[in-house]
């Protein structure tokens, strides 16, 4: 007989890490962009997880942001993770997005160790949505780990 395998973690508040580029999709514009996370207990009858963050490229481009996001289990290892949000933008000396208020949808791919840590791929969309004149939207792909917080 197989061993069992652990059902997904208990929700637990986790702090997110990540690296990779933004301006993956676009012609010229490519940097390195960095990012931190706090993502929250989910809440209510659908577990919708809150998150807020904190993201900058080496152009010195910068987004404060909130979002929702959901964990959909596709394995007791796999979360497919899909999240929208909104947030302030700040311009750089290279990305110009067109407005301060940028809205952020994306979708992540992780795998759960043990350990509850979990690491993934993510990308992210970036767009003003039409709210001013300009709106060229970016996007990023990252790297992700995530540390849970466990309860003491």
């Amino acid at each position: 007989m197989g061993q069992r395998q652990r059902p997904p973690v208990a929700a637990v508040p986790m702090i997110n890490l990540t690296f990779g580029k933004v301006g993956v999709f676009d012609d010229e514009f490519k940097a390195d962009r960095f990012g931190i996370e706090y993502r929250f207990r989910p809440l209510g009858k659908w577990n919708l997880i809150p998150a807020i963050g904190y993201a900058f490229s080496e152009n010195d481009d910068s987004f404060f942001y909130t979002d929702l996001r959901y964990d959909y289990w596709l394995s007791n290892r796999w979360v497919l993770i899909p999240s929208l949000g909104a947030g302030v933008f700040t311009n750089g000396t290279k990305l110009d997005l067109g407005n301060d208020i940028e809205f952020r949808s994306g979708l992540e791919l992780a795998y759960r160790f043990n350990t509850d840590y979990r690491i993934g791929v993510a990308l992210f969309h970036l767009s003003n949505a039409g709210i001013s004149n300009n709106n060229p939207g970016t996007e990023a792909l990252v790297l992700s780990l995530s540390i849970p917080l466990k309860n003491n």
